[in-house]
Protein backbone atom coordinates (compact mmCIF):
# COMPACT_ATOMS: atom_id res chain seq x y z
CA UNK A 1 0.00 0.00 0.00
CA UNK A 2 1.51 3.30 -1.09
CA UNK A 3 1.93 6.26 1.22
CA UNK A 4 -0.48 9.13 0.70
CA UNK A 5 1.14 12.22 -0.78
CA UNK A 6 1.02 15.88 0.24
CA UNK A 7 1.94 18.12 -2.69
CA UNK A 8 3.04 21.55 -1.47
CA UNK A 9 3.03 24.26 -4.13
CA UNK A 10 4.61 27.61 -3.27
CA UNK A 11 4.09 30.65 -5.49
CA UNK A 12 5.73 33.51 -3.57
CA UNK A 13 8.75 35.01 -5.31
CA UNK A 14 10.23 35.69 -1.88
CA UNK A 15 12.20 33.06 0.02
CA UNK A 16 12.83 35.30 3.05
CA UNK A 17 9.93 37.12 4.66
CA UNK A 18 7.24 35.16 2.83
CA UNK A 19 4.10 34.80 4.96
CA UNK A 20 2.68 32.02 2.79
CA UNK A 21 5.88 29.99 3.12
CA UNK A 22 6.14 30.56 6.86
CA UNK A 23 2.53 29.58 7.55
CA UNK A 24 2.79 26.58 5.23
CA UNK A 25 5.75 25.25 7.18
CA UNK A 26 3.94 25.72 10.48
CA UNK A 27 0.80 24.03 9.15
CA UNK A 28 2.73 21.06 7.77
CA UNK A 29 4.58 20.56 11.04
CA UNK A 30 1.27 20.57 12.93
CA UNK A 31 -0.51 18.40 10.37
CA UNK A 32 2.31 15.83 10.42
CA UNK A 33 1.73 15.29 14.13
CA UNK A 34 -1.65 13.82 13.16
CA UNK A 35 -0.53 12.27 9.84
CA UNK A 36 3.04 11.02 10.25
CA UNK A 37 3.00 8.53 7.36
CA UNK A 38 2.61 11.02 4.54
CA UNK A 39 5.07 11.60 1.70
CA UNK A 40 5.81 15.31 1.26
CA UNK A 41 6.55 16.66 -2.24
CA UNK A 42 7.42 20.33 -2.83
CA UNK A 43 6.88 22.19 -6.11
CA UNK A 44 8.25 25.73 -5.85
CA UNK A 45 6.87 27.68 -8.79
CA UNK A 46 7.75 30.97 -7.10
CA UNK A 47 11.49 30.36 -7.33
CA UNK A 48 11.44 27.94 -10.29
CA UNK A 49 8.41 28.81 -12.43
CA UNK A 50 7.43 26.54 -15.32
CA UNK A 51 7.76 27.83 -18.85
CA UNK A 52 4.75 29.46 -20.44
CA UNK A 53 2.99 27.50 -23.18
CA UNK A 54 4.21 28.22 -26.71
CA UNK A 55 2.72 27.79 -30.17
CA UNK A 56 4.37 24.36 -30.44
CA UNK A 57 3.07 23.45 -26.98
CA UNK A 58 -0.46 24.39 -28.02
CA UNK A 59 -0.21 22.41 -31.26
CA UNK A 60 1.15 19.39 -29.39
CA UNK A 61 -1.60 19.60 -26.80
CA UNK A 62 -4.30 19.51 -29.49
CA UNK A 63 -2.67 16.55 -31.27
CA UNK A 64 -3.61 13.02 -30.15
CA UNK A 65 -0.68 11.42 -28.28
CA UNK A 66 0.04 8.71 -30.84
CA UNK A 67 0.45 11.34 -33.59
CA UNK A 68 2.79 13.68 -31.73
CA UNK A 69 6.28 14.17 -33.07
CA UNK A 70 9.34 13.93 -30.85
CA UNK A 71 9.49 17.72 -30.84
CA UNK A 72 5.88 17.88 -29.67
CA UNK A 73 6.49 15.37 -26.90
CA UNK A 74 9.50 17.37 -25.76
CA UNK A 75 7.39 20.55 -25.71
CA UNK A 76 4.87 18.86 -23.39
CA UNK A 77 7.38 17.01 -21.19
CA UNK A 78 7.42 19.53 -18.33
CA UNK A 79 3.63 19.81 -18.41
CA UNK A 80 3.32 16.01 -18.25
CA UNK A 81 5.60 15.94 -15.22
CA UNK A 82 3.49 18.55 -13.42
CA UNK A 83 0.23 16.77 -14.25
CA UNK A 84 1.51 13.36 -13.16
CA UNK A 85 2.70 14.91 -9.88
CA UNK A 86 -0.73 16.47 -9.34
CA UNK A 87 -2.60 13.25 -10.15
CA UNK A 88 -0.51 11.27 -7.65
CA UNK A 89 -1.18 13.72 -4.80
CA UNK A 90 -3.90 13.12 -2.22
CA UNK A 91 -3.53 16.50 -0.50
CA UNK A 92 -2.50 19.79 -2.11
CA UNK A 93 -1.27 22.73 -0.05
CA UNK A 94 -1.05 26.01 -1.95
CA UNK A 95 0.92 29.00 -0.68
CA UNK A 96 -0.52 31.72 -2.92
CA UNK A 97 0.02 35.40 -2.08
CA UNK A 98 -2.18 37.91 -3.88
CA UNK A 99 -0.28 40.01 -6.41
CA UNK A 100 -2.24 42.92 -7.93
CA UNK A 101 -5.57 41.42 -6.88
CA UNK A 102 -4.90 38.03 -8.50
CA UNK A 103 -2.58 35.01 -8.54
CA UNK A 104 1.15 35.50 -9.20
CA UNK A 105 2.06 35.17 -12.88
CA UNK A 106 4.41 32.27 -12.13
CA UNK A 107 1.49 30.33 -10.63
CA UNK A 108 -0.67 31.19 -13.66
CA UNK A 109 2.02 29.56 -15.81
CA UNK A 110 1.72 26.47 -13.61
CA UNK A 111 -2.08 26.43 -14.08
CA UNK A 112 -1.71 26.79 -17.85
CA UNK A 113 0.56 23.73 -17.81
CA UNK A 114 -1.77 21.50 -15.80
CA UNK A 115 -5.19 22.43 -17.21
CA UNK A 116 -5.15 20.31 -20.36
CA UNK A 117 -7.91 18.65 -22.32
CA UNK A 118 -8.05 14.86 -21.92
CA UNK A 119 -5.49 15.03 -19.12
CA UNK A 120 -7.17 17.01 -16.36
CA UNK A 121 -10.54 17.72 -17.99
CA UNK A 122 -12.72 16.45 -20.82
CA UNK A 123 -15.07 18.29 -23.15
CA UNK A 124 -18.26 16.59 -24.32
CA UNK A 125 -19.05 17.93 -27.80
CA UNK A 126 -22.59 16.54 -27.71
CA UNK A 127 -23.68 18.19 -24.47
CA UNK A 128 -21.12 21.05 -24.70
CA UNK A 129 -20.09 20.39 -21.10
CA UNK A 130 -16.76 20.10 -19.33
CA UNK A 131 -15.87 17.30 -16.91
CA UNK A 132 -12.97 17.38 -14.46
CA UNK A 133 -10.69 14.33 -14.34
CA UNK A 134 -8.80 15.14 -11.11
CA UNK A 135 -10.77 13.48 -8.33
CA UNK A 136 -10.57 12.61 -4.62
CA UNK A 137 -8.17 15.35 -3.58
CA UNK A 138 -8.22 17.99 -0.86
CA UNK A 139 -6.85 21.49 -1.40
CA UNK A 140 -5.81 24.01 1.25
CA UNK A 141 -4.96 27.54 0.13
CA UNK A 142 -2.91 29.87 2.33
CA UNK A 143 -3.67 33.29 0.88
CA UNK A 144 -1.81 36.38 2.19
CA UNK A 145 -2.67 39.80 0.81
CA UNK A 146 -1.64 43.42 1.27
CA UNK A 147 -5.28 44.52 1.52
CA UNK A 148 -8.38 43.16 3.23
CA UNK A 149 -10.80 41.66 0.71
CA UNK A 150 -13.49 40.55 3.15
CA UNK A 151 -17.14 41.19 2.27
CA UNK A 152 -17.28 44.03 4.82
CA UNK A 153 -14.66 46.10 2.97
CA UNK A 154 -14.72 48.22 -0.23
CA UNK A 155 -12.03 45.88 -1.64
CA UNK A 156 -14.26 42.78 -1.63
CA UNK A 157 -15.08 42.98 -5.35
CA UNK A 158 -11.37 43.19 -6.23
CA UNK A 159 -10.37 39.73 -5.02
CA UNK A 160 -9.64 37.85 -8.25
CA UNK A 161 -7.47 35.26 -6.49
CA UNK A 162 -9.63 32.97 -4.34
CA UNK A 163 -12.60 32.95 -6.78
CA UNK A 164 -10.21 32.11 -9.62
CA UNK A 165 -8.53 29.32 -7.66
CA UNK A 166 -11.88 27.78 -6.69
CA UNK A 167 -13.13 28.04 -10.27
CA UNK A 168 -10.06 26.49 -11.88
CA UNK A 169 -9.78 23.62 -9.40
CA UNK A 170 -13.52 22.90 -9.63
CA UNK A 171 -13.06 22.89 -13.40
CA UNK A 172 -10.54 20.04 -13.26
CA UNK A 173 -12.59 18.13 -10.69
CA UNK A 174 -11.39 19.28 -7.24
CA UNK A 175 -14.20 20.59 -5.04
CA UNK A 176 -12.89 19.97 -1.49
CA UNK A 177 -11.17 23.34 -0.98
CA UNK A 178 -10.30 25.31 2.15
CA UNK A 179 -8.92 28.85 1.99
CA UNK A 180 -7.22 30.64 4.90
CA UNK A 181 -6.92 34.37 4.30
CA UNK A 182 -4.06 36.46 5.75
CA UNK A 183 -5.12 40.06 5.05
CA UNK A 184 -3.67 43.48 5.91
CA UNK A 185 -0.02 42.69 5.25
CA UNK A 186 0.72 46.33 4.27
CA UNK A 187 -0.87 47.65 7.43
CA UNK A 188 0.98 48.68 10.64
CA UNK A 189 2.80 45.88 12.44
CA UNK A 190 0.16 45.34 15.13
CA UNK A 191 -2.62 44.84 12.57
CA UNK A 192 -0.40 42.74 10.31
CA UNK A 193 0.66 40.44 13.12
CA UNK A 194 -2.91 40.02 14.34
CA UNK A 195 -3.95 38.79 10.88
CA UNK A 196 -1.06 36.29 10.90
CA UNK A 197 -2.02 35.07 14.37
CA UNK A 198 -5.63 34.58 13.29
CA UNK A 199 -4.57 32.62 10.24
CA UNK A 200 -2.17 30.53 12.33
CA UNK A 201 -4.99 29.64 14.74
CA UNK A 202 -7.23 28.61 11.84
CA UNK A 203 -4.49 26.41 10.40
CA UNK A 204 -3.78 24.71 13.74
CA UNK A 205 -7.47 23.85 14.00
CA UNK A 206 -7.62 22.68 10.39
CA UNK A 207 -4.59 20.42 10.91
CA UNK A 208 -6.64 18.21 13.23
CA UNK A 209 -9.17 17.20 10.61
CA UNK A 210 -7.80 18.05 7.16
Amino acid sequence: MRKKILLEIQASVREEGSISRRLSRKFIDEWYSYNPNIKHVIRDVGINPPAHPTELWTKANSTVPEERTLEMRDALAASEELINELLLADYILLGIPIYNHGVPSNFKAYIDNIVRINRTFKFDRNSLTFHGLVKSKKVLIINPSAANYSSQTPMSSMDFCEPYLRTIFNYIGITDIECVKVPDQFMPEEIRNKAIENADAQLIELAKNW
